[in-house]
């Protein structure tokens, strides 16, 4: 093991600097990809007692951006950039360059580095701090990231999370892992700010989509409902009634698709044109981006102390639906009321 020069050097420079400093100010070319925009989003389907039952957001979450994705009306979109820095040190999670460090992984920030470094004359970044963490933001963010570089230098990839169905979904989806480099030493590398639902992410979102359905070899059935089963993974938001929940979405053909359970590619096949997805919020949601079908509506069950519009932000870029229903919290936990969900499915098959 060897110290972290990189990062001893860095709080040199910023106890002398006195101040922050961002990655992007080292950079030596910014270059807009797509522009940012301002659309209209329609409001979410939902009862309104739903939301009385609300008791916290998730942690990642405000409520200026959940009552417009609740309420529907005029939302920015950032645009996509490219930011080039030279002479950058990628060490574990952390990047570093001179007086500034971004965190583009998830691993702690250590004084020691596994070395000796790597040196890379150029390279693309792949990775951001949610998408190394979360799965839900690693098919979201990463995969239609990588859509956009143009060059052949080398995909690398910071310290992060290795998930379970990855290496399937690479494999349908015709996308290559980017190398993990423990310490790398960057001539030129190239950031990619790509958190927007721009234009620009919608057509790489299609093309995803369109790959995924040639590799599964076409459409699947349509008008399907799947109970997508969140099962034990991830932080717990176990659902106290869970197994009269099955039985009621099984008593009406709803298939239901544990993950956790299958392979990348039998999930892909379950859930290809499903109509109507119903899952608990979280980032298993994310094993149906690119299968739902066209058109198709989301459900997603909240847990009343956790609850995050994030995967509406996905669904209005894409013209698909979303709607919601808040659980009841009770003594063993939280619980989704049967019949307001059965109320919600009419609405949203209608």
């Amino acid at each position: 093991m060897n110290w972290n020069w990189p990062r001893v050097r860095r709080t040199a420079r910023r106890i002398l600097s006195r101040r922050h400093v961002a990655l992007e100010e080292m950079a030596t070319e910014v270059v807009e990809l797509a522009s940012g925009e301002t659309v209209t989003i329609p409001p979410a389907v939902h009862m309104p007692e739903s939301l009385e039952r609300v008791q916290k957001l998730s942690p990642w979450r405000d409520w200026t951006t959940e009552r417009l994705l609740i309420e529907g009306g005029r939302q920015q979109h950032a645009a996509c950039l490219r930011y080039r820095v030279r002479d950058a040190q990628l060490v574990g999670a952390y990047l570093y360059r001179g007086a500034a460090r971004e965190q583009v992984g998830y691993a702690p920030e250590s004084w020691r580095a596994a070395g000796p470094a790597e040196y890379l004359a150029e390279a693309h970044l792949m990775s951001n701090f949610a998408g190394s963490r979360f799965f839900g933001n690693y098919l979201l963010d990463e995969f239609p990231r990588q859509l956009l570089v143009e060059s052949p230098a080398p995909r690398i990839r910071a310290l992060g999370k290795q998930f379970e169905h990855e290496a399937g979904y690479r494999e349908l989806l015709g996308l290559e892992a980017p190398r993990h480099v423990p310490w790398a030493r960057i001539g030129e590398l190239t950031i990619y700010v790509d958190y927007g639902q721009n234009r620009s992410k919608e057509q790489r979102f299609r093309e995803l989509r369109t790959r995924m359905r040639r590799s599964l070899g076409g459409r699947g059935a349509r008008g399907r409902t799947v109970f997508l089963d969140r099962g034990e993974t991830g932080e717990r938001r176990t659902i106290a009634n869970q197994t009269e929940l099955e039985a009621f979405l099984a008593a009406q053909g709803v298939d239901i698709v544990t993950p956790s359970q299958l392979s990348t590619e039998d999930v892909a096949r379950r859930t290809l044109d499903a109509a109507l997805v119903i899952s608990v919020e979280g980032s298993h949601l994310s094993h149906v981006i690119y299968t739902v079908a066209d058109g198709g509506t989301l459900l997603v069950l909240q847990p009343p102390d956790r609850f995050a519009m994030a995967y509406k932000e996905f669904t209005d870029r894409m013209g698909l639906g979303f709607a919601f229903l808040v659980g009841q919290a009770g003594a063993e936990g939280w619980s989704v009321p049967l019949h307001e969900l059965g109320r919600l499915m009419d609405e949203v098959l209608r």
